[in-house]
């Protein structure tokens, strides 16, 4: 092996061993997966037959074993795959302990911690130090990543409806092949599977809104609110902190990215100008601002870093 390549690796696995307790919990929730959610699937798969039985058991152990390596990996592509799978895992338990319902081997402790365990991992794939942790895996040196809150627009319908394309697109045709309806699977597999990759593909721009911490200051990369990344430095950042309730949305010298997300806002404000291009439906438009707005998901955290860097508050 190439030293350079060697290097890399042991890079990687440092990486992954510094990572956040909510990913190592998430790590230890989705291990032991086959023995709740698995467990009720496997119930649920016994009246189906010896041919279904092992479709769908191949599926979710190959889906079980993506996520677990995704969880591993610590990139911004692996938070997508754990975020949609994880909703995904409370479904397949619901929809297992309801098809089992009349299987007198069914118990309810067995059927309560299948959902239960899918629920919890759920819960810890969407916090945000999860998140956070999962795409500083990019960083280097003395970089640091911390992600954006999700626009408010977004949150109430878009995202919901787009996972639930990707599950559907995935679980039907599963659900087909089991079921032996060869030529509506083979449909479902071409269509689903298309779905399932476009609807990734929009889910996976949430996972690159972050906050990049570097030497010089601080990079706000967002591609939904504006065209290109752009560098705060340090020597130019008057103050950081929390947004006042009162200010002026429509002034000249003031750009929002935040999407209105729920949450603490925060406004950067500089001695100088930086050149933000918001991304429009129109022509590009170049703005000259001092005061910036955003919303990271971990805003005292995110200060607390400022701080360590000497950014001014």
């Amino acid at each position: 092996m190439h030293p350079d390549v060697r290097i890399a690796r042991l890079a990687q696995v440092r990486a992954s061993l510094r990572a956040h307790p909510t990913l190592w919990l998430m790590r230890l929730l989705w291990l032991v997966m086959p023995w709740s959610v698995g467990a009720a699937a496997a119930d649920a798969l016994g009246a189906c037959s010896e041919t279904s039985a092992r479709i769908v058991s191949a599926e979710l152990w190959a889906a079980w074993a993506l996520v677990l390596t995704a969880t591993l990996v610590r990139r911004p592509w692996a938070l997508t795959v754990v975020r949609i799978a994880a909703p995904a895992a409370v479904a397949v338990a619901v929809g297992a302990v309801v098809a089992a319902a009349w299987d007198a081997d069914l118990a309810a402790p067995r059927a309560a911690a299948a959902i239960a365990g899918a629920a919890i991992a759920t819960a810890v794939a969407l916090l945000p130090e999860t998140g956070n942790s999962m795409v500083d895996g990019l960083s280097y040196g003395n970089e640091r990543r911390m992600l954006l809150r999700t626009p408010f627009l977004l949150a109430i319908a878009p995202v919901p409806l787009v996972w639930a394309a990707v599950v559907a697109g995935i679980a039907a045709p599963a659900v087909l092949w089991a079921i032996e309806q060869w030529i509506w699977a083979l449909v479902a597999t071409v269509s689903g599977l298309t779905a399932a990759v476009l609807g990734y593909r929009s889910l996976h721009q949430l996972a690159r809104r972050w906050v990049v911490f570097v030497p010089n200051g601080f990079v706000l990369h967002d591609r939904m609110a504006t065209r290109e990344p752009f560098l705060l430095r340090r020597a130019d950042i008057a103050s950081l902190g929390a947004a006042p309730a009162d200010i002026d949305l429509a002034a000249d010298d003031l750009v929002d990215i935040s999407g209105n997300a729920l949450g603490p806002v925060l406004l950067a404000a500089l001695n100088g100008q930086v050149e933000v291009v918001p991304r429009t439906t129109g022509t590009a438009q170049v703005l000259s601002v001092s005061r910036v707005l955003f919303s990271p998901t971990r805003p005292g955290e995110m200060l607390a870093e400022a701080a360590r860097r000497r950014i001014p508050r």
